[in-house]
Order: structure tokens, then sequence, then C-alpha cells
């Protein structure tokens, strides 16, 4: 008697309320398909990841401005290897006289676009070669390094990698050497970066630029200043871009290392 009474009282209240019936079912159907899946996911095997060789390092690639594929802009860093030994390289260096000329523009500022470690390589490989310079021709080294960095890209230009010219110096009609073209240009080819800097050495020891010897060898700033008005070259604000390389990177430190 009680089952049925309790049969016929649930059936009522399904008809009333089937609705919600309804409703609490799918609800209690969805609640528990997730934990079955939640359960299932639990159970699954981990991703193990592709194994990696510890002795392999891990480089982290940058964008940077020299990295676009331009004409004469600085190659990759990968392909520039430096000397840690230094630049020894002065065997059978034939003098040569510099025509007068003057220097092509860089079509590239390079102060602030060069990592630090390529202007440390380069700074570290010549700044023998530029103390050696300033104690015979009385030039300097500071700022031989910072217009060897600025006018080469620290090393990485296409003439400096392919013709060892560091300074941009043009072909001329007394240069019997070989040639490099870049640009539709001509510029000067040589057997050593020593050559480069040699000749350099010689091209601001002409007359043009006689008065720049009244200038303490420690006042790189004055010289600085002085080849910007005297046109060694046409780059934009030039003076202003040695000084920051050499004070930035402490290269008036050779200039008293040469005294």
């Amino acid at each position: 008697m009680e089952k049925t009474f309790l049969k016929s009282h649930w059936w009522a209240y399904a008809q009333t309320n089937w609705l919600k019936i309804v409703v609490f079912g799918i609800l209690c159907f969805i609640f528990l398909k997730k934990d079955l899946t939640f359960q299932l996911n639990l159970n699954a095997p981990l991703k193990v990841e592709e194994a990696v060789d510890e002795n392999q390092p891990v480089l982290k690639s940058r964008k940077s401005k020299s990295s676009q594929k331009l004409t004469d802009r600085p190659v990759a860093l990968s392909s520039v290897t430096p000397n840690k030994s230094g630049f020894l390289d002065k065997v059978g260096f034939h003098e040569t006289t510099v025509e007068s000329q003057k220097m092509p523009p860089v079509d590239v500022q390079p102060v602030g676009e060069i990592d630090e470690w390529t202007i440390g390589s380069y700074i570290e490989r010549f700044s023998q070669v530029a103390i050696t310079e300033q104690e015979r021709f009385q030039i300097p080294a500071s700022i031989i390094l910072a217009n060897g960095i600025f006018n080469s890209f620290a090393g990485q230009r296409e003439i400096t990698l392919n013709g060892n010219n560091h300074f941009g110096i043009q072909c001329t009609s007394n240069w019997k050497g070989a040639s490099i073209k870049q640009g539709g240009q001509c510029y000067r080819k040589y057997a050593s970066a020593w050559e480069s800097f040699r000749d350099h050495s010689h091209y601001l020891n002409q007359e043009k630029f006689k008065g720049l010897k009244k200038f303490e060898i420690t006042d790189y700033k004055s010289w600085a200043k002085g080849l910007e008005k005297l046109k060694y070259g046409e780059q934009l604000k030039m003076s202003y871009q040695l000084i920051q390389l050499i004070e930035q990177h402490k290269l008036y430190q050779f200039d008293l290392a040469g005294i």
C-alpha cells in the first residue's frame, strides 16, 4: 500500500515538474562527462620532448637593423672569427703614398647598430696595431681604432672582409695595387689588414692634415672635430660618432699606452 502511494506521488510530481527533471538530468550528464574526460587525461602518458644535446649551445635569435640584407651592410656575426692572438702580419709590406682625396661617406652609421661582442673583438685584435701606428706617426691610437670601427663596421663591411680595407680608402690614379668594386666605387684592396692601417697613417700625414699635429696625442676630441672640419669624410656627425666610440669603449687608454 505504501509503495503504491509513493509511486503515485512520484508520478504526480514528475508530471508537474518534468522540465526541472530534464534540466537536472542534462546537467548531471554534462558534469559526469567532464569528470570522465578529466580522469582520462590524468591517465594519459606525458608528452616527452625531443632530447637536446647538453653540449650543444642554445642560441637566442635577436633582430637588429644590421641583419637586414642590404648592399655593403654587416654580414652575419658567425662568419667572422676574431683573432685573439693579435694581429702580427707585418711581413713584406711595401709602403705606399696615398694620393689626396676625400673619404667616401659611410653608407650606414655604425654606432648603436654593431653588437658589443663584435666591437670588443675588433679592439682586441687591432689595439696593438693602433698603438704601433701612434708611436711611428703621432696619430692617437684611439682615433685610429674609432675610425677603423666606424668605416669598417668593426670589420664586417664587405670591402673589409673581401679586401682588408678598414678605412674606406678609394683607388686613386697612382694606385698600382689590387682593387675591389663595391657600390659602383673602386676601393683599394690590401694583402693584410695591417697594410690598410699603414696606408691610413700615411693618408693622415699629408699636408692637408698637418695642422692636427698641434693637438696633444691624448686630445682625441680635438682630433675628431679637426678631421670632420678638414673634410676627412662626408659622414653625418662624424666627430660625434668617433668621440662616442672612444668614450663608450675607453679607447683613450691606448693613447696613454703608446706614449
